[in-house]
């Protein structure tokens, strides 16, 4: 079976079903270690899940929150998955819910991928303000295709400089979900950290004299 094939290099999740999908059925299950979701998709009904918390937080830190991952259901039926969905509470960020969406590895899907910025390690010292105008792209192509992150090297960058969609390297079969010359990221002058910095020169020259 050619999807068996390709999830050689994918996290295999395993989940229980649940019958009890009340909230109080659900904090019970959380302080049990365990988190309550969800797999749905096309042409399914929607399964309520539970998966070992910790399992989760491991595999996400291990292939990443955009990967496709193997669901294996009560030990027995398999899905293959990427995490539509997963809610965090706001301050200690716990897991509290997940949704998973039953995937094809033959049929293109959307994903929002984050940025990763390199390269403005030195910005502070140059004075030059770096600012993103998007957190993450949109973007299409085969599930197994779709990268973690979008990598952007800002360090040949000055003032006034711009990136947009069109100068983005995109991995082989994925596609922006975005007009070409959208605005991704631009590079300014750092006027408000130089004001005291010119302020303090001017005192100085002025004791001088």
């Amino acid at each position: 079976d050619k999807e068996d094939q390709d999830m050689d290099n994918t996290g295999v999740l395993k989940v229980d079903s649940r019958t009890d999908t009340s909230s109080q059925a659900n904090k019970r299950l959380r302080r049990e270690g365990l988190l309550p979701g969800n797999i749905f998709g096309k042409d399914m009904d929607s399964i309520a899940v539970t998966i070992r918390k910790d399992e989760l937080r491991k595999s996400i830190a291990k292939y990443g929150r955009q990967a496709v991952f193997q669901l294996i259901l009560d030990g027995k039926k398999k899905y293959n998955v990427m995490i539509k969905e997963l809610q965090l509470t706001h301050v200690s960020r716990e897991f509290m819910h997940v949704d998973f969406h039953s995937i094809s590895l033959s049929e293109e899907t959307k994903a929002n991928v984050p940025l990763k910025i390199v390269g403005d390690e030195l910005y502070e010292s140059r004075w030059l303000l770096l600012q993103m105008h998007r957190d993450f792209i949109p973007v299409k192509g085969l599930p197994q295709d779709v990268p973690n992150f979008i990598e952007i090297d800002v360090k040949d960058l000055d003032h006034g400089d711009n990136i947009i969609i069109k100068d983005i390297v995109f991995p082989a079969g994925i596609v922006p979900e975005l007009d070409e010359n959208q605005l991704v990221i631009s590079v300014s002058e750092a006027k408000i950290r130089q004001q005291p910095k010119e302020e303090e020169v001017e005192d100085t020259e002025t004791a001088q004299e």
